[in-house]
């Protein structure tokens, strides 16, 4: 949708995505508002930024819910109705939305219910009830232990780039337009080779990776020479 914003005019694009999760559905969302004039690089750049905005959000969030769970201590025993009885639908989908959590294979889950002596085909409401808290503690424990160790990457990264100028922004630009031309994901790429996102990159390491993609890029540009008729006869 095009507006103007004084003399400027702007498109506003948002875009939608519902998720569903176990019985329950999450919606993400995002809006971006650039120049009618915007190039790739722009737009790669907001895309970027909202992306970084994001992880940030959900750290903060994560580490807030790991806080209050831990000020509650544990929850009450739940009682459940019929225990015996075959373990529900419902149960079955939560152990399903806690195996995705976990970025387990089913056999990986189905190793860790025979450690628990539960037999996930037979299973009981009783069983399913005490296999779903302990999928739900160690979930929780590698959402706490994930956040801690991003925490210590980005500490790391600002204690060894201390004193280092900062990248320009017509560095992380550049960087964006090579990114984008090569389908990459500028931040995931930074983050695998220098454990920093785009915010966080140094001087040094913005002009070491500039020179080695538009190395790269010059390489795949230059055309073939072809041997002259002297050449092809000494040959």
């Amino acid at each position: 949708m095009a507006t103007s914003r004084g003399d400027e005019r702007t498109v506003t694009r948002t875009y939608r995505a519902a998720v569903r999760l176990g019985e329950d559905y999450i919606t993400l969302e995002e809006t971006i508002t650039l120049p009618i004039d915007a190039s790739d690089a722009d737009v790669q750049q907001a895309v970027d930024l909202g992306w970084r905005i994001y992880r940030a959000q959900r750290d903060a969030i994560e580490q807030q819910i790991a806080a209050v769970r831990e000020a509650q201590g544990p929850h009450p025993a739940i009682i459940v109705r019929d225990p015996d009885a075959p373990a529900s639908e419902k149960q079955r989908n939560y152990i399903a939305t806690l195996q995705d959590q976990l970025h387990w294979t089913s056999d990986q889950l189905t190793a860790f219910a025979g450690e628990h002596g539960v037999d996930l085909v037979t299973m009981t409401k009783g069983q399913a009830s005490t296999f779903i808290d302990g999928l739900k503690k160690l979930a929780e424990e590698r959402a706490r232990y994930t956040v801690e160790a991003r925490a210590r990457v980005v500490e790391e990264a600002r204690a060894v780039r201390d004193g280092a100028p900062p990248a320009t922004e017509k560095q992380v630009q550049a960087l964006a337009r090579l990114a984008h031309s090569r389908g990459l994901d500028l931040d995931a790429e930074l983050v695998r080779r220098f454990g920093v996102d785009s915010s966080a990159l140094s001087d040094d390491q913005a002009r070491a990776l500039l020179s080695e993609w538009q190395t790269r890029a010059g390489r795949a540009a230059s055309p073939r020479r072809e041997p002259a008729l002297d050449e092809q006869r000494e040959e």
